[in-house]
């Protein structure tokens, strides 16, 4: 059976990681997670190919960490469909860094407000994951390479 027909009604896009591997870009980022590389990747095929190996390493860090947020809410194991909504992450137009490098997105994922995501977040030990509310659901997410230490 083909990838194309009649499973999808449209082609899946692939694109080349930094190594020479071509995936597909409904693939999960990290095993066992609704987070996709369609999620991450800019819409412009032809951008795909500015993926350098930081910025592929970047996106892999960033998606982990929004998954193990994603995996400490209430009913994570219950979820049968993406429960994300990614509206942003890299964008190698962007002159800033954190949206050129893959280091930054910005998502909300479903049934749940942005403060409800912030205090999930906050009650996860050793979190590396700094989150900022945007609006009452959309929340922009970047990695902490150290957790800071308290007192």
């Amino acid at each position: 059976m083909s990838i194309v027909d009649p499973l999808f009604e449209n082609s899946p896009t692939t694109f080349v990681n930094p190594t020479g591997q071509k995936f597909l870009t409904i693939r999960a980022i990290i095993y066992d997670s609704w987070i996709t590389w369609k999620d991450a990747l800019p819409d412009d095929i032809a951008q795909h190919a500015l993926l350098s190996e930081d910025i592929y390493n970047n996106i892999i860090e960033l998606a982990g960490r929004v998954h193990k947020l994603h995996q400490s809410l209430p009913n994570y194991k219950a979820t049968t469909e993406s429960p994300y909504e990614f509206v942003l992450w890299w964008d190698p137009s962007d002159t800033d860094e954190n949206w050129n490098s893959g280091k930054t997105c910005r998502f909300m994922i479903e049934d749940f407000t942005a403060q409800d995501l912030l205090h999930y977040n906050s009650t996860k030990r050793n979190s590396r994951l700094s989150l900022k509310a945007l609006t009452n659901k959309l929340v922009e997410a970047s990695a902490i390479s150290q957790v800071p230490k308290s007192g």
